[in-house]
């Protein structure tokens, strides 16, 4: 046989093999997406619990009183760094971790940042649910910009109905961040109230209560209430594609109290659990739910670890963790070549069985790791 045809043979073997092993790959099993984010929490914070360089400097905590610090030592410090986030955040550590990957320990080189160049919340938001960062979007006013989101992509690919893809989030920002067109999907952020023909009387309580709870800041109200709207959402209507947006751990950390911040991290674990036992006790999303989890900006370090911007080295570092039934069960995973913020929406897609390069071809690429298929390691 001649050298051609032997190359010939070769290259038409390697292709039908490629071919069967696509045609005989196992589907995807997870259908339904829930993406969730909490406003400007530190990679640090994350992977090793609360910091001791801030906690035990009056000035860079914002801890007036001596009592105060030794409460969080009792409730989050352990001997190692392992062991403190766990007590900081035990069900994400013990439970979606353990069922899933967390990215972004800089320390351990896994590295994940932002693209975009502002680093605060609304470039973050845009370039999560776009899979690209926007030079236009300069501010976090409420703002309608025209780029679709990964959101309106899977609800037009799947052939999905207004209230099977949805956003609830604390901040009034994400009712316009998160799709390109007013109306396209079911949105309740901010103080909205759920219009009459979407309410459940839980729905119609939350809304009056909302304004009496008192928050840090006036455009966004507790994350008790974004919780519980979720919650009864995905009971009532059992969205396909779903994103919970928080923001009180940013409140907290822009009023330079590092005990509440903490604090809010525990409790915002419960709304983890909270989410995961409903999901997990549901036909329609048990083993069948892939959750993606992220933030928009990390912060600095020491002296401003409580503020974050253009300016601020550390602010552009964030983490990604995703849980679900086809995400090998890894934990912390590092080192890890690096990802971006650009990844999350691709990443969405892909567990939904979507093609990204549809939805955007400039959009970044999905997280290897996030299919059980050896990608990107």
């Amino acid at each position: 046989m001649t050298r051609s045809r032997t190359i010939t043979l070769l290259a038409t073997m390697l292709s039908v093999g490629v071919a069967t092993a696509a045609e005989t790959a196992a589907p995807l099993k997870t259908r339904n997406v829930v993406l969730i984010t909490v406003d400007g929490v530190r990679a640090e914070d994350v992977f090793n619990g609360p910091d001791a360089s801030i906690l035990g400097n009056a000035e860079y905590s914002g801890i007036d009183y001596p009592e105060y610090v030794d409460e969080v030592k009792q409730k989050y410090v352990r001997a190692t760094p392992a062991e403190s986030r766990a007590a900081l955040m035990p069900f994400f550590w013990k439970t979606l971790a353990a069922q899933g990957f967390v990215l972004g320990n800089r320390a351990r080189d896994s590295v994940a940042t932002v693209r975009n160049d502002q680093w605060f919340s609304a470039p973050g938001y845009i370039e999560i649910l776009t899979g690209e960062p926007h030079a236009e979007v300069t501010t976090n006013d409420p703002i309608r910009y025209p780029h679709r989101t990964f959101m309106e992509y899977a609800q037009q690919a799947l052939g999905l109905g207004f209230t099977d893809i949805a956003t609830i989030g604390s901040w009034e920002g994400f009712a316009t961040l998160s799709s390109s067109r007013d109306g396209a999907f079911f949105t309740n952020n901010g103080y909205q109230r759920v219009p009459e023909q979407y309410a459940t009387e839980k729905m119609k309580w939350l809304g009056e209560i909302q304004s009496d709870i008192m928050t840090l800041w006036p455009e966004g109200r507790s994350d008790a209430v974004t919780i519980g709207m979720a919650t009864e959402y995905i009971a009532k209507y059992r969205p396909r594609v779903l994103y919970i947006a928080f923001g009180e751990s940013d409140d907290w950390a822009h009023e330079r109290r590092y005990d509440r911040y903490l604090d809010y991290l525990n409790k915002f674990d419960t709304y983890l659990e909270q989410l995961w036992t409903q999901v997990q006790s549901m036909d329609a999303y048990r083993d069948s739910t892939s959750i993606i989890i992220t933030t928009d900006h990390g912060r600095g370090a020491l002296k401003d670890w409580h503020e974050h911007d253009r300016t601020i080295d550390g602010s552009q570092y964030i983490w990604i963790a995703v849980a679900g039934p086809d995400t090998p069960d890894r934990g912390e995973v590092a080192p890890y070549p690096p990802v971006t913020q650009s990844d999350i929406a691709a990443t969405a897609l892909k567990l939904l069985g979507l093609d990204f390069m549809q939805f955007n071809p400039e959009a970044g690429s999905p997280i290897g790791i996030a299919v059980d298929c050896g990608c990107g390691e």
